[in-house]
């Protein structure tokens, strides 16, 4: 199994959200790592110590972000990215694939935002 981000609507909104993501642009995608990633990658202490609770969070739970929280997820996913040498220094993931993960995310983000009102991001 694989972990993806996606857009999903906000309880008893009417919202196609596939439209939505078809218009996260090449090369990126809904992929977001294998589901070992979870632990292995997003749940590890180094994310945690980054300061990334939302992300830190998938080690437990799918995560599903609305609202504000979008604004904060965001944030989040900018700290991976800056920090990529401390994340690869103490973990077994390349810049390749933190880069890409990261920036699918990203990607879905920016067109959350714009519909904030009617959706949010789920990472699963």
């Amino acid at each position: 199994m694989s972990l993806i981000v996606s857009i999903i609507a906000k309880r008893d909104v009417e919202v196609d959200t596939e439209d939505l993501e078809a218009r996260v642009p090449e090369p990126h995608n809904n992929l977001f790592g294998f589901e070992s990633y979870r632990y292995s990658f997003w749940g590890n202490n180094a994310v945690k110590e980054l300061g990334c609770e939302l992300i830190y969070s998938l080690k437990e739970t799918n995560v599903y972000v609305f609202d504000e929280e979008i604004e904060k997820l965001q944030r989040e996913f900018h700290i991976i990215l800056g920090n990529l040498d401390f994340l690869i220094l103490r973990t077994t993931f390349d810049k390749e694939f933190i880069e890409f993960a990261a920036g699918n995310a990203l990607e879905m983000i920016k067109i959350a935002l714009r519909e904030k009102d009617k959706v949010g991001i789920a990472l699963w």
